[in-house]
């Protein structure tokens, strides 16, 4: 009883957790015009009217499904993380919704390197050094580089944001994660640098490397954390048989 009660705890937890990471993200995307007004501006009004008997917890609920249906990662955890429960949004506790929507109200002006970073903490994940990443090479237009389990697409990014760089996140990377937190920040990294509609993000829940192991294709560059990786042989993952790029 004991153990199913805490693991009922944890699954609470990661829900009501993502749910406050991806308001962030949604109110942003409002705030910007990229999502139709819901929780802002006539979006607000137009709610009250037609609600009926529908609450703030049902209007997230539906705002997230909405945003899942073009955008599986990161809004649609069903599709992505495993043993994600179908009925995790479903009766979100109210009170908390409220407070979680004003929260993400005050954040919509963040530069967008705070608001990403204030993400990541909420997930947990400690992102690789700034310095470290500024020695990393910009990759050319046409490459393709595979990012190592460890550091949640955050290499990518900070890569694709380089002045002059003609990069895509979602065409010049693929990110390999180690976690479901790890997979939903690069979902939102995507989501961050405009990434079209789409199902077939490359992003990939494998911790292990056994997917791109399997896979045997080759990259132009791979790059990751020695710490993590450094005692495999990944020289087979890369065009030229190189050693990875590593970044601490």
């Amino acid at each position: 009883m004991a153990q199913d009660k805490v693991l009922a705890n944890s699954i609470f937890s990661e829900i009501y957790k993502f749910t406050q990471v991806v308001l962030r993200a949604i109110l942003r995307a409002e705030h910007q015009g990229r999502l139709p007004a819901r929780f802002t501006d006539v979006g607000t009004d137009i709610w009250r009217t037609f609600r009926n008997e529908l609450t703030q917890a049902d209007l997230v609920a539906l705002a997230i499904q909405d945003a899942g249906a073009t955008m599986p990662v990161p809004f649609d955890p069903t599709t992505w993380w495993p043993e994600w429960p179908d009925w995790a949004l479903r009766n979100l506790p109210e009170q908390q919704v409220q407070q979680w929507v004003t929260d993400a109200q005050k954040s919509v002006h963040q530069t967008q390197e705070d608001y990403l970073r204030k993400q990541a903490a909420e997930l947990d994940l400690v992102l690789p050094e700034t310095e470290k990443l500024s020695a990393l090479p910009t990759p050319q237009p046409h490459e393709k580089w595979l990012e190592l389990p460890g550091t949640a697409g955050w290499t990518a990014y900070t890569l694709c944001i380089r002045p002059n760089a003609d990069l895509y996140f979602w065409e010049n990377f693929t990110i390999l994660c180690q976690s479901p937190q790890e997979m939903f920040f690069a979902g939102l990294l995507a989501w961050e640098l405009n990434a079209p509609p789409r199902h077939d993000l490359p992003i990939y829940l494998d911790p292990d490397l056994e997917r791109v192991l399997r896979s045997e294709r080759t990259y132009h560059q791979i790059v990751g954390r020695r710490n993590l990786h450094g005692h495999r042989a990944l020289q087979l993952l890369h065009n030229d048989g190189q050693d990875p790029l590593w970044i601490g």
